[in-house]
């Protein structure tokens, strides 16, 4: 029987060396392939600790301290960065409870923060003795909980004067995680009587006791700023739009005519506020730029709300703000969306309506809903050239509804506002208008950017009753018998608008 030789030493060695750079080769591929693994599950993981650590100061904290980490919200006309904050700068300090001698005593620890004591938005004065503080606050504490305020003026002479605070829920109870709060501190008397300037100081109390609250600085005079005119007609303009917050899609077209139309309807003493909450993109951007330019529209930028959850993009908080902020600089103020057109039948117009209506705080108005699809279908219109307004001609026509309604107000009179009215007013509120004045509303159609025109009615539809989807509709062209008019002004104000 036949022998193999036996294998010598040198290839026995290089044998073994292979294996293991095989084997050191594998792992350090494997090794490899976990820490990559792991890196890109920490860093698609959810970054909770901003959040917690954003609302969270320790209670030693001096004041000067507690006063820079208040959490605001900045209407500025231009959109800040997102700074991420660097994970080596962040602190998770909790300091442990003692533990009890006895082992029937239980302790509850809390670590973080779920909602603000007080979110500030604005502050601002509303007249020689009383200022308005516009914010959210955590919507449990004042459900649950009897939060209060308390007010003090530090003047710069070194003097100081304190105030109870009223405080105002104008959200209806719509509010989610955050509420809208509106603090009302009225002084005896100007506590800035020798225009010195000096600041606001709020405290915000956790509860009925006084012995846990926050103190911030709401608002602060320069030397010499105090005007007393300013809060005494007559007023900068006569009529001033105050926007709800523009989110979402929209559309530049609607946007241009919705703008166009209105600053028409208004007039040249008019000023437009609009709040970007993210629907002002380029597009519709470049569609208000020359209304802005001409001084004629404000575009503040909101979208910090996002971080503080209220009512439908925080449409409350947004209303209240505009609405101080802007409380001395019109006769009335109008509240209305911007797919609805404010019209007035029969003639009439706007200023002998609103010298009928001077002696009521505010008004309400009925609207005329319009279809959002429907067009006639008429072989001689080019419905690609016309505006949104000029083609959908067709209105609900049930009666004995009810509708949302709008509404203006002289805001020198109230203290706080809603979406469709005000509850916090001095003075009489009229409802019935609907002969004098009324807002065609095209709902469905500010996000739309294809043709609006997507369904057709016979021309016989001019002269009856129509039911598409089980609804009646009614011809009405009040509306488009305006759209000549309307965008020879907007050329003869801004000149030819050419969209992005």
């Amino acid at each position: 029987m036949r022998k193999e030789a036996a294998p010598s030493s040198a290839p026995s060695t290089a044998t073994t060396v292979g294996k293991l750079f095989v084997c050191f080769e594998t792992k350090s591929l494997v090794a490899t392939l976990l820490a990559l693994t792991l890196v890109m599950l920490l860093w698609n993981l959810p970054p909770y600790y901003q959040n917690l650590l954003s609302t969270t100061r320790p209670c030693s904290a001096p004041l000067s301290v507690a006063a820079s980490a208040t959490t605001s919200l900045l209407s500025t006309n231009a959109s800040l960065p997102y700074t991420a904050t660097p994970v080596a700068e962040k602190k998770y300090y909790s300091a442990p409870k003692a533990k009890p001698s006895d082992p029937n005593k239980r302790v509850l620890e809390a670590y973080g923060n779920a909602a603000a004591l007080f979110v500030l938005m604005g502050a601002y004065r509303g007249g020689p003795t009383t200022f308005a503080v516009v914010g959210l606050a955590s919507k449990p504490i004042h459900v649950f909980g009897r939060p209060w305020y308390k007010c003090e003026w530090i003047s710069n002479n070194g003097s100081s004067f304190r105030a109870k605070a009223y405080k105002m829920l104008p959200d209806w109870g719509y509010g989610r995680v955050y509420t809208v709060v509106v603090v009302n501190c009225t002084f005896p008397l100007n506590p800035n009587q020798d225009n010195l300037g000096g600041k606001l100081m709020i405290n915000a109390y956790y509860g009925e006791s006084q012995r846990k609250y926050e103190k911030f600085t709401a608002l602060e005079e320069a030397p010499g700023s105090y005007n007393d005119s300013k809060y005494r007609p007559p007023f900068q303009y006569e009529y001033l739009y105050c926007g709800s917050s523009l989110y979402g899609n929209l559309s530049a077209d609607r946007m241009r005519e919705w703008m166009a139309y209105h600053a028409w309807f208004f007039g040249p003493s008019s000023h437009f506020v609009f709040h970007d909450a993210g629907g002002v993109t380029p597009e519709v951007r470049a569609a208000l730029a020359p209304w802005v330019r001409a001084g004629r529209a404000t575009v503040q930028d909101i979208r910090d709300q996002v971080e503080y959850d209220g009512y439908y993009y925080n449409q409350f908080l947004v209303v209240n703000d505009c609405l101080h902020r802007y409380r001395h600089t019109a006769n009335w103020t109008f509240y209305f969306d911007v797919d609805e057109y404010i019209y007035l039948p029969d003639g009439n117009t706007l200023e002998s309506v609103l010298n009928e209506f001077s002696d009521y705080t505010q008004f309400t108005i009925e609207q005329n809903p319009m279809s959002s699809v429907l067009c006639l279908n008429d072989s001689s219109q080019q419905y690609s050239r016309q505006w949104g307004f000029e083609k959908l001609l067709f209105r609900d026509s049930r009666t004995r509804i009810r509708r949302d309604r709008k509404y203006a107000i002289q805001a020198k009179n109230a203290y706080a506002t809603g979406v469709h009215m005000s509850e916090n007013v001095i003075g009489k509120t009229l409802h019935k208008t609907e002969t004098k004045i009324r807002y065609y509303h095209y709902h469905n159609t500010i996000t739309v950017h294809q043709e609006l025109c997507r369904e057709y009615l016979p021309l016989s539809a001019k002269n009856k009753v129509t039911f598409f989807n089980k609804l009646p509709y009614v011809y009405d062209d009040s509306m488009k018998k305006l759209a000549n008019t309307i965008k020879e002004f907007e050329r003869n104000t801004i000149g030819n608008l050419h969209l992005i």
